[in-house]
């Protein structure tokens, strides 16, 4: 044991002998989302970092979008200081996005959509409203609901197709005093390539 022990630290101390060293951690890219749903027309903020922690590396944005097949190209972005990336994307319907730098390419994360929902007082006189889906496709056919909001919880008052603009118009009995409405369109009417949606709350005195 002395022997083999004595021998091998002759080969190392002898000229032109090779040091074996640790190989390089493989190459890797992270992403993160700053929120996990939108509203229709709203952006959400895309971030990670590349393992060597450097700046000015080039990082590719990929997106897969609800109905397409593969992952595309759609951007790409420098690092900055400690090799940190961010981008601020605006998905119009469900949308997976990953990050490629120097053949790696991160986890996917997928960004939810909400479809923008609206809801305006039309006549105060025939309680009359009006309220509208919007989206990347139509809503034509599909139902929302009115609810009633309270200090206890909502009630739904009233369920209402909308037409081919994805619009409907409508009454609602109003109390004396505040009224406080909104809509909401359920994920079974939203589906698919988009979860629930809600208006804002509208408050109206009669």
């Amino acid at each position: 044991m002395r022997k083999t022990l004595l021998a091998l630290l002759a080969c190392a101390a002898m000229p032109g002998a090779v040091a074996v060293s640790a190989a390089a951690p493989p190459n890797s890219v992270t992403i993160a989302l700053s929120r996990p749903a939108v509203v229709y027309g709203g952006t959400v903020k895309l971030s990670g970092v590349v393992s060597n922690h450097q700046a000015g590396e080039k990082v590719t944005i990929l997106a897969e979008a609800f109905g397409e097949s593969n992952f595309s190209d759609i951007t790409s972005v420098d690092t900055v200081a400690g090799g940190k990336w961010s981008y601020v994307a605006k998905p119009t319907i469900r949308t997976s996005y990953e990050a490629k730098w120097k053949g790696a390419i991160s986890k996917a994360v997928t960004v939810n959509v909400r479809p923008l929902i609206s809801l305006e007082l039309v006549s105060l006189a025939s309680r009359t409203f009006s309220t509208t889906a919007t989206g990347a496709r139509s809503f034509q056919g599909k139902f929302v609901l009115v609810q009633r909001v309270t200090s206890t919880g909502v009630l739904n008052i009233k369920k209402v197709t909308l037409d081919a603009s994805s619009t409907a118009t409508f009454h609602v009995r109003l109390h004396r005093g505040r009224n406080r409405l909104r809509v909401v369109m359920p994920s079974s009417q939203t589906a698919p390539g988009y979860i629930t949606g809600y208006s804002k709350v509208l408050t109206v005195r009669r």
